[in-house]
């Protein structure tokens, strides 16, 4: 059989399969639909994608194989699309707040008091524990810092870590309780990574007392 012949073949199937697709999609709720909505969107790119592409004769043999080759593909791009982006929508919160243009751009509530600058300061202990998954990149007052995910989490546990002044030839042991309570001054993810520049906490913040116990915080 040649690759026209294959190529023929494989689309009379996908036009069938995605047929059979669509009268099922018809036959159920809207509710049910919305549901779906991601199966049927990768399901459509998956039969455009095959349907209008030209792949090797040994991609499109072997889904001759199949009965039902739109969803043997369709089933494998979704199970590959399971990415997990929490640190990129991190990222994009944090930069929502680190810059405040949207303030300018979007309308804000009338009724809601922003909280004051000392409740929005953050330590490295508390921006590590927000983002577990990720490595650091840190400038610090004492030197560089980095830390892969694993060796961020024994910094939490309370271990040193390794820093340097600019060079491995003059690198140290940085304890926990030096770095987790200073100031996170700006951070930037970029390629996996935070890039963090932290400073001394030159105000240890109190803490809140209990609301019910009345106290009034100024």
């Amino acid at each position: 059989m040649t690759d026209k012949e294959m190529m023929t073949l494989l689309r009379k199937k996908l036009d069938r399969n995605m047929a059979m697709y669509q009268k099922e999609w018809q036959q159920k709720p809207a509710s049910e639909l919305v549901e779906l909505a991601s199966e049927i969107a990768a399901a459509k790119f998956v039969y455009g994608e095959l349907s209008g592409g030209s792949y090797s004769a040994e991609y499109m043999e072997y889904l001759l194989r199949f009965e039902n080759p739109l969803e043997v593909v369709t089933d494998q791009w979704i199970s590959e699309q399971t990415v997990d982006f929490s640190e990129e929508l991190t990222h994009a919160l944090w930069t929502l707040w680190d810059k405040g243009e949207s303030e300018s751009e979007y309308t804000l509530d009338p009724e809601y008091a922003p909280v004051s600058a000392e409740e929005v300061r953050i330590t490295v202990r508390e921006f590590i524990e927000a983002h577990p998954n990720a490595a650091y990149d840190m400038m610090t007052p004492g030197g560089y810092v980095y830390l892969t995910p694993e060796t961020a989490q024994l910094l939490l546990a309370g271990q040193s870590v390794k820093g340097n002044p600019g060079s491995s030839e003059f690198a140290r042991d940085v304890p926990a309780e030096e770095l987790l309570d200073q100031e996170i001054c700006t951070a930037d993810f970029s390629k996996g990574a935070w890039r963090v520049l932290s400073d001394h906490n030159p105000e240890p913040r109190q803490e809140q007392e209990p609301f019910e116990q009345g106290v009034t915080m100024c």
